[in-house]
């Protein structure tokens, strides 16, 4: 580089550093670039699977929560539900019951069983009538008859049979309750209610 002045000498050096800038940028740079471009996407994009699958994951959760907790309401109802072969079972407990208050029945008549909705636990709605199934769709296991009873008591004696009818071991819808005076204190008190059966020969048994 003899006889080059120090512009040119200068001028050289700029050249090669440039060069060797370019081709860092174009080699090097804007290839790394790229790769971290198409990386971050990717990162983006397992995130929100991940987000996903944790939502999915909560959901399923949730929902096996809520189908258990469904089941052991089923269960707890269906122990309510006696068989048909246990109605005169049922009857005696109604009357026991009004024995043990110390009213007599002076009416106790079941109606026909007939095809039902399933009942409603504690706090939930009543049964509505049975809608026609859908073709192809067996209809539900669960039967109901009507109850209709009728004594003569006081007000504390209706009261202390309705308490116990509440907690009664066999579940009893009332539809309608009509007081009419006697000799008072006495009341004439009719009811009406829906009870439910669950024929075990029709429920479906598990395979083996």
């Amino acid at each position: 580089m003899r006889g080059m002045t120090a512009r040119e000498r200068l001028m050289i050096v700029l050249v090669g550093v440039g060069a060797i800038v370019a081709a860092f940028y174009l080699f090097v740079y804007t290839p790394m670039t790229a790769r971290i471009d198409v990386l971050r996407r990717d990162l983006t994009k397992q995130q929100t699977e991940l987000r996903q699958l944790q939502e999915l994951a909560a959901t399923k959760a949730a929902k096996e929560q809520e189908f258990a907790t469904l089941s052991e309401r089923i269960k707890l109802i269906e122990v309510r539900l006696p068989p048909e072969r246990e109605i005169p079972t049922l009857i005696r407990q109604l009357q026991d019951t009004a024995g043990e208050i110390g009213i007599r029945l002076n009416l106790l008549r079941p109606g026909a069983t007939q095809a039902g909705a399933a009942p409603a636990a504690a706090g939930q709605p009543r049964p509505q009538p049975q809608q026609p199934a859908p073709a192809g769709q067996a209809p539900p296991p669960y039967q109901q008859f009507r109850l209709d009873l009728a004594f003569e008591g006081t007000y504390a004696d209706l009261m202390a049979f309705l308490g116990r009818l509440e907690n009664f071991p066999r579940f009893l819808v009332l539809k309608q309750i009509a007081i009419a005076p006697t000799e008072l204190p006495k009341l004439r008190v009719t009811m009406a209610a829906d009870t439910f059966v669950l024929p075990r020969d029709k429920v479906p048994q598990p395979k083996p």
